[in-house]
């Protein structure tokens, strides 16, 4: 499925208005003040009195903590934060900012659907650091990160990919959200040749 669809499958609407602030019913606008009689003399107006200025506010606002399936443009997933929850939201989010900023510097992006309880994820995410794969990582994709927890969270998202198993990746082109290729890797489970970091390495340059 496409790259939209899949994103629209969430079903999430953002929507948001300026409330506007009526007069409650019944309540009458300010009295002017009265006038004195017409033979009266009247008094000059008292010099207007400027307000002090507010405080300068010195003390910086803490940053903002970036979601962890997306950290930003060009920006790795730091090793802390691979087994972060994240909300619909997030992912939403993630995967707009992520297809505009790999669109941009003709990179691919690359969703990898994990979870911390799996043996398999946690195996790749070792190979992902070996020299060699994290260059080409780095070099090539924008990658978002998309934990589903126990099977419980991005159902949506899940079943557009049709992922069945863990850990399971999928490439597409950022510009036609076309999927270009789709595999799910499972190096410690799955019996046969062991997967190795070079076999990760040239099937990420491959795509």
């Amino acid at each position: 499925m496409k790259f939209f669809e899949s994103v629209l499958l969430l079903g999430l609407v953002v929507s948001c208005s300026t409330p506007t602030k009526e007069r409650p019913a019944g309540s009458a606008a300010p009295a002017l003040a009265a006038s004195g009689s017409a033979s009266a003399t009247a008094a000059p107006p008292a010099p207007a009195v400027s307000a002090p200025p507010p405080p300068l506010v010195t003390e910086a606002a803490p940053p903002s903590r970036k979601s962890s399936a997306y950290p930003g443009c060009g920006q790795p997933i730091p090793p802390d934060r691979l087994w972060d929850e994240t909300t619909d939201g997030e992912v939403l989010d993630a995967l707009s900012e992520a297809k505009a900023c790999a669109a941009e510097h003709g990179r691919r992006l690359l969703l990898e659907f994990v979870a911390p309880w799996c043996d398999d994820c946690r195996e790749m995410a070792k190979l992902e650091e070996a020299p060699g794969v994290a260059e080409t990582l780095q070099r090539r994709f924008e990658r978002v990160r998309i934990n589903i927890g126990k099977w419980d969270r991005h159902e949506a998202l899940r079943e557009s990919f049709g992922v069945r198993a863990l850990a399971t990746y999928v490439v597409i082109e950022p510009k036609t959200s076309k999927q270009l290729a789709k595999t799910t890797l499972e190096p410690i489970t799955k019996p046969g040749k062991k997967l190795t970091a070079d076999d990760w390495r040239r099937w990420l340059e491959a795509h």
